[in-house]
């Protein structure tokens, strides 16, 4: 081991801190796989999904994309534990999607069924929040289905972020929140 403690364990095994942007990166650079849903490398983090959620010795649970790796920190990834808060978060975001799968053009490239498949998420224990929002049409260059959308903030940071617009925003409060223009 480095002289240096510019270590930190994960997962029982070793691993180099090397000035990674946050533990998630480092978990994937280490061949382990987590789940995410709003996590994107070239933008912010927003840390809304929850689902790379991981097991910090004297930390608790937190999320990975928003946690610096620090030397000494001993991370597990897989525990029981995580794995049914990852699909009870799973559930949510699910609960919060019109749930038209078998109809949609996303069907199959949609990454929350893939991510369903994944851990197994077949049911959906918690009331669908009901949503009958117009589905935007009004450029030619976009389709926007508000009623499908599980703000996962992908598409707010991207036009402020990769774009530079901000033209579209998060609006509303609890249930009754949406992405739209100002």
């Amino acid at each position: 081991m480095d002289t240096n403690g510019k270590y930190l364990t994960l997962n029982g095994q070793p691993v180099a801190v090397n000035g990674d942007k946050n533990l998630l990166e480092l978990i994937r650079a280490n061949g382990i796989e987590l789940p995410t849903f709003c996590y994107h490398s070239k933008l912010s983090v927003y840390g809304a999904c929850r689902l790379c959620i991981v097991d910090i010795e004297g930390m608790g649970i937190v999320t990975s994309c928003s946690t610096k790796p620090a030397p000494g920190m001993v991370v597990r990834t897989h525990t029981e534990q995580l794995r049914k808060m990852r699909r009870v978060f799973l559930e949510l975001l699910l609960a919060n999607h019109h749930q038209s799968c078998t109809t949609c053009g996303k069907s199959d490239a949609c990454k929350l069924q893939e991510l369903s498949r994944q851990m197994d998420v077949t049911n959906v224990r918690f009331p669908a929040i009901p949503k009958d929002l117009p589905v935007d049409v009004s450029s030619p260059s976009l389709v926007r289905d508000p009623n499908k959308c599980i703000l996962c903030g992908d598409c707010v940071r991207a036009c402020s972020e990769i774009q530079g617009i901000g033209a579209i925003d998060f609006a509303g409060r609890g249930s009754s929140t949406v992405v739209a223009p100002a």
